[in-house]
């Protein structure tokens, strides 16, 4: 599973001041990401997703409440069959 924003900030030992500051974005846009009351956009989630290393996907950000399969999973379902 992947790691929510606000799970990232908090594990970094970051404030959401100091997280918005790092990202160059309003402190509003990211509160309100981070506690899921708006999407990013593409270009933000992009941004966010290289930001956290990776650790949040855009995937999350944009479709948190999806079952994301990767290709990984996919190979090993065909596999297992």
């Amino acid at each position: 599973m992947d790691m929510t924003l606000l799970d990232h900030i908090k594990a970094r030992g970051l404030t959401m001041p100091e997280a918005a500051a790092e990202l160059d974005e309003a402190e509003s846009t990211i509160r309100k990401i981070a506690y899921r009351q708006r999407q990013p956009s593409l270009p933000l989630a992009v941004k966010i997703a290289a930001w956290s290393g990776g650790v949040v996907t855009e995937a999350e950000l944009l479709l948190p409440d999806a079952v994301v399969t990767t290709d990984a999973d996919v190979v090993g379902a065909e596999e297992a069959a």
